[in-house]
């Protein structure tokens, strides 16, 4: 069988032997030669339609296959188990199609034989730890390699590669390509030999072996190649500039993490690449891989017992995922999503910035592992209170996958989506393999008319503490940009400078912080003109070859002011009759929730200000403002994490169409259109086009024909998806039905 990614009615879409596919999984525990644990679960799934299954291998799981010599051969890999553990999977489910996760860490207490077979390659932390193998080790990539040589040519001995439609590389904690113990909280690293090895190898290639480009970057006369070394955990931990890192001082910190990003996106693509070649491209290859939206979380985010003040995401790895989305040997990424709301009335959302991997034609794979109502009461990530609850969380994750045409895996057993422990899961989930079959043949390019910009480049001069990142995209993404009233699409910032996107009406522009002339001009390129509306916060291209806000000047056309002292930002409302405010009530207010600096605020008198910031020492100062030029229009917040009435109001402003402003969760595609709801009651929705017929695909019921407007009463605690096109496809729906 061959699997591959390939662009279908709008979206990267998995292809089975030349035919679209729903990519919808069941993930389970891995299944031992004796006994597959999820085997009834596996039939009551392959009932539901659902006939793909992913489960870990390699060094991991029940029966590792990268186990190191052993009495009774010489090599350190152990297929012997292979084809009876696959075989009970086939037992259960014969039409079954493999998606194996192959954890290639190696890390004490589960593979002691080779941390102490090669010491030197093990990453070394801060405190002198050796726990995991680092990530720059060649021994561990080559024999990484030779490993995923190895399984796939036995795969193909026994016929079963003929089973296998994807392989998904991992490597860090649960691999997903984050070291946890030296990413989330003090303490740092990578100083193994490996690591200062491939980090003189970068620089090199960064600086073209010239020792005085080196020095000028670094602003240091002594600096020498031979003598770079990974900064210090105190150089990582603090920086000279507040929130930021000034690059004058501080470079060789920000050329470590460049160093890091690099070196992850590598091993990714030379992983995939070593499976497209031994599988001669008959298979997919991927990753868990590019949380930049999430990885403002750390220790103390997961009750680890550290009050960590640090986010995860420049000592994550995963700031390579440009790199990653360029390589031709990668087909998908898969993150969970969002931690963050997870119960009624949340937003299930990627992890990663969704949109451009549809741009780069990658398949994203959602990873479905609500915590239901069969979970603990003491349960984290939240729980599902009750089956409806379940039944209304499960359908709002279903609606934000098939609007946008990804692909999604289940977690089936225990606490989860367990048909057997919960049988209305069951008609649930064949309701939902049904629904994304019939969405693969509907137009499912973006409709948006709102992007969500992320800059990568910009994480490279932030702080490691995770106080602005908190307010600025981890919460703005869960709170105020789903309740809105209209879609948005999120993109890497990188994808607009170069021209890789379709036109959008509004620019959110969450973290822009640092550009350098080329990229500052591209991207004004892209947003003066055509009418269009950008929407800045905080410190909108502070930082060039140094912090300065005459730069944010250049780029906004606002003229700023800044206060060098770190507290909590809140933002109010003083002009109430502006298309934007209007409506707004003064008891309205914003706050980043955490302390720091700079602080910026508006010096302006040819700007229209809305709102005045408040911050230390109460000084009050004017940080919300728009300015409106011949061919755009500049909007400035000073305090990120808007509320959906504010966003609502500059949407409005700049001419995107609101399906409602009633504040619900809203899910737009061209032909499908969903909301997840907490209080219910009357609902009007605009749809932006008359449409011959609106059909709830939920209740299985039409709503409304010939008609711009669904006018519905929503149940409280709910979410619904909607039908919303031509009648003759869903007579196909019906009748297939």
């Amino acid at each position: 069988m061959k699997a591959e990614v390939r662009q279908h009615n709008g979206t990267p879409t998995l292809f089975l032997d030349d035919r679209p596919t729903f990519a919808s999984y069941l993930w389970a525990g891995a299944p031992t030669p004796a006994a597959y644990p999820a085997a009834e679960v596996a039939r009551a799934y392959a009932e539901a339609g659902i006939h793909f299954y992913a489960f870990d291998v390699g060094s991991a799981g029940p029966a590792p296959e990268w186990t190191g010599p052993g009495p009774d051969r010489l090599g350190p890999f152990d297929f012997t188990t292979v084809e009876a553990r696959y075989g009970r999977i086939l037992d259960a489910d014969p039409a079954a199609k493999f998606h194996l996760r192959l954890h290639l860490e190696l890390r004490r207490g589960r593979n002691d034989w080779w941390l102490d077979r090669y010491p030197a390659e093990c990453d070394l932390d801060s405190e002198g730890g050796r726990t995991t193998q680092s990530f720059a080790s060649e021994v561990w990539r080559r024999e990484s390699n030779e490993f995923l040589q190895a399984y796939i040519a036995h795969l193909q001995q026994t016929g079963l590669d003929q089973h296998v439609i994807a392989y998904q590389v991992g490597a860090g904690h649960t691999g997903e390509w984050v070291k946890g113990h030296t990413s989330m909280w003090h303490v740092c690293g990578d100083y193994s030999m490996p690591m200062q090895v491939a980090f003189r190898d970068w620089l090199r290639r960064t600086y073209h072996d010239d020792v005085e480009e080196l020095r000028s970057a670094w602003n240091d006369p002594s600096a020498s190649f031979a003598g770079a070394r990974v900064p210090s955990a105190q150089a990582q931990l603090t920086t000279t500039h507040m929130a930021f890192r000034d690059p004058r001082y501080e470079q060789p910190v920000i050329d470590a993490y460049r160093c890091l990003a690099d070196l992850c996106g590598d091993l990714i693509i030379d992983f995939c690449r070593t499976i497209k070649t031994a599988t001669h491209g008959q298979a997919l290859a991927g990753a868990f891989y590019g949380y930049l939206m999430e990885l403002a979380w750390n220790a103390g985010f997961f009750g680890e017992n550290v009050d960590s003040p640090y986010g995860t995401t420049q000592r994550s790895g995963h700031l390579g995922l440009s790199r990653v989305l360029e390589s031709r040997y990668v087909d998908f990424l898969v993150s969970p999503y969002s931690y963050g709301f997870r119960g009624i009335g949340g937003f299930g959302c990627a992890m990663t910035p969704a949109e451009s991997l549809r741009r780069h034609g990658k398949l994203f794979i959602f990873e479905d592992d609500t915590r239901t109502h069969l979970a603990p009461h003491d349960t984290s990530f939240g729980r599902a209170a009750s089956p409806d609850d379940s039944d209304a969380i499960l359908k709002r994750n279903f609606a934000e996958i098939v609007t946008r045409g990804q692909g999604i895996w289940w977690l089936g057993e225990g606490s989860h989506i367990d048909p057997l422990r919960e049988p209305r899961f069951s008609p649930l989930l064949k309701q939902f393999q049904e629904l994304g079959t019939f969405a693969l043949d509907l137009d499912r390019t973006p409709s948006a008319e709102i992007a969500v910009l992320l800059d990568d480049e910009s994480f490279f001069y932030e702080s490691l503490h995770n106080d602005l990142d908190l307010a600025l995209i981890f919460q703005q993404r869960l709170w105020g940009l789903p309740r809105l009233g209209a879609p948005s699409d999120t993109y890497l910032l990188r994808d607009l400078i170069e021209g890789k996107l379709p036109p959008y009406k509004l620019y959110v522009l969450l973290n822009a912080f640092h550009l350098n002339t080329a990229r500052r001009g591209a991207l004004l390129h892209q947003l003066r003109r055509d009418g269009r509306t950008a929407l800045w916060l905080y410190a909108p291209g502070y930082i060039d070859q140094a912090p300065d806000q005459d730069s944010m000047t250049a780029l906004t056309g606002f003229t700023f002011g800044r206060c060098d002292h770190s507290w909590i930002q809140t933002m109010h409302i003083v002009d109430f009759n502006h298309p934007i405010t209007t409506g707004l009530t003064q008891d309205l207010t914003w706050e980043t929730g955490g302390k720091f600096g700079p602080q910026f605020h508006l010096e302006e008198s040819q700007a229209t200000i809305l709102g005045q910031v408040v911050y230390a020492e109460g000084r009050c100062r004017p940080g919300f403002g728009v300015k409106t030029f011949p061919e755009w229009t500049s909007v400035y917040s000073a305090v990120p994490n808007l509320p959906a009435p504010v966003l609502r109001g500059i949407a409005r402003a700049a001419g995107v169409h609101l399906y409602s402003e009633a504040g619900d969760v809203l899910f737009a595609s061209r032909r499908l259109f969903g909301v997840h709801t907490v209080s219910g009651g009357l609902r009007s929705f605009a749809l932006p086009h008359t449409v011959e017929v609106v059909y709830d695909l939920f209740a299985r019921r039409e709503v409304a024909e010939k008609t711009a407007q669904i006018k519905t009463t929503l149940p409280p605690r709910s979410t619904t998806l909607y039908y919303t096109g031509d009648a003759e496809r869903l007579s196909a729906l019906l009748n297939d039905g």
